[in-house]
């Protein structure tokens, strides 16, 4: 039974940064027929955004081993399953700006 973590993950932000920080569509396969297969770690139902490949659209993300490998439109299984429903799942997103004195 996969664990899910329905509404607002608290680790999401973070999950988001070292997941999918580094070329998030550069390293995915979109998946057709990826319902059948198991990942290391889903993230369900997010609005998908990739400005390199110009997706702007609900989708789930498959990760294996550290590595996108499905981006889909229809329902993906995993062993930890995050629902980002309502929530955007990106590459990048950190913030380095600060007002600290140098």
């Amino acid at each position: 039974m996969p664990t899910h973590y329905p509404g607002r993950f608290p680790a999401f932000p973070a999950i988001t940064a070292l997941l999918l920080g580094a070329g998030f569509m550069a390293t995915a396969a979109v998946a057709s027929a990826g319902a059948s297969a198991t990942y290391d770690l889903v993230i369900e139902g997010g609005r998908v955004i990739d400005p390199e490949s110009g997706l702007d659209a609900v989708r789930s993300v498959g990760i294996r081993n550290g590595t996108v490998v499905a981006v889909s439109s229809q329902p993906l299984k995993g062993k930890v399953e995050i629902d980002a429903r309502g929530l955007v799942v990106a590459p990048g997103f950190i913030d380095v700006h600060s007002h600290a004195q140098s």
